[in-house]
């Protein structure tokens, strides 16, 4: 309690004395009354308010700090970090206590706190308080890894990786593509994963389908850039870029100029340019050309030769005779 009075009196044959004095009981404070965390403060993103209701007992001393444990999941991994707060750094409402924790608060990550009080005499039994979870805020990376493949030469399908976990930052709930030309102006698509989705695309898919999209009726022999990125509740990430022509209308990619490797020559062509073409087919294809003239200034033609080409290199070369 607050003390005990004690009444010390000295007598002898002449006289007698008195004195009094007060004796305190002093302890370890007990464990608060009650913690609690709440999101917000400073920022509702980065920041949580504390909320300590003192117990009744503190000890009999005052208390000089709080002793605060502060637990948070972070990426499926459990971080942990210690803070001791001077009690006077507290705004004191009665007997609740209030504290902004603004250091190291990461959004859409769920914390508890852990918390003694202290005096003189020692640390008290801790309370625990419920565990929160912070407000979102954008995605502070896009999609990792956008690649474009040709599916014909009007047609494109475009894939990517997630924004890592750690980047999230909330719950990815889109992917938005845009993609614009010379001669196209920006288009975009949107992914959806949930009935909330809030752009104008009308298709809804499992957010583990989502990571790939196809563009239909664009124009052939085209250079497009290609731009996806996240969206969470809060907002979007920054768009992750790429370049890709499509192919002509005849199956081949964009034209390219292309003379005979050293030791080569086409009969009738000097100096002619012609267009590289992939031809995606199985072996046993066959392949026909228009013949070239019989002859030329140096003389009747006896063969062709049909050369494979690969990134500028030959593969095989076979003769024909007319």
């Amino acid at each position: 309690d607050d003390g005990n009075k004690i009444l010390c009196t000295a007598k002898n044959a002449v006289a007698e004395d008195t004195r009094t004095a007060h004796i305190k009981v002093v302890d370890k404070p007990d464990a608060p009354y009650d913690v609690k965390l709440i999101p917000g403060g400073v920022d509702e993103v980065r920041s949580i308010m504390l909320r300590v209701r003192l117990p009744v007992y503190t000890g009999n001393a005052e208390l000089t700090d709080v002793i605060v444990d502060l637990n948070a999941v972070v990426v499926n991994m459990q971080q942990s970090s210690k803070l001791a707060i001077d009690f006077s750094n507290f705004e004191k409402n009665g007997t609740v206590l209030l504290y902004t924790i603004s250091s190291g608060i990461l959004p859409y990550t769920c914390y508890a706190a852990s918390v003694r009080l202290t005096n003189d005499y020692g640390q008290g039994a801790a309370k625990t308080s419920r565990i929160v979870r912070t407000e979102e805020a954008e995605p502070t990376s896009g999609p990792a890894n956008v690649s474009v493949r040709d599916i014909d030469a009007t047609s494109l399908l475009v894939t990517w990786l997630p924004v890592p976990l750690a980047s999230r930052n909330g719950n990815i709930t889109a992917h938005q593509v845009s993609y614009s030309s010379p001669h196209h102006t920006s288009r975009k698509r949107s992914i959806c994963y949930n009935s909330k989705c809030f752009l104008e695309s009308q298709q809804r898919i499992p957010v583990s389908e989502g990571l790939s999209v196809e563009l239909r009726d664009l124009q052939s022999n085209t250079k497009y850039r290609i731009q996806v990125r996240a969206i969470n509740g809060a907002g979007y990430s920054s768009w992750t870029s790429v370049d890709h022509a499509t192919k002509d209308l005849d199956g081949g990619s964009s034209p390219m100029p292309f003379t005979p490797p050293p030791g080569y020559n086409i009969l009738g062509a000097a100096g002619m340019k012609v267009d590289e073409t992939h031809i995606p087919a199985p072996t046993g294809t066959e392949i026909t050309f228009a013949a070239g003239p019989a002859s030329d200034e140096n003389g009747p033609v006896d063969f062709y030769r049909l050369l494979l080409v690969d990134m500028g290199r030959v593969k095989n070369v076979s003769k024909l005779h007319p």
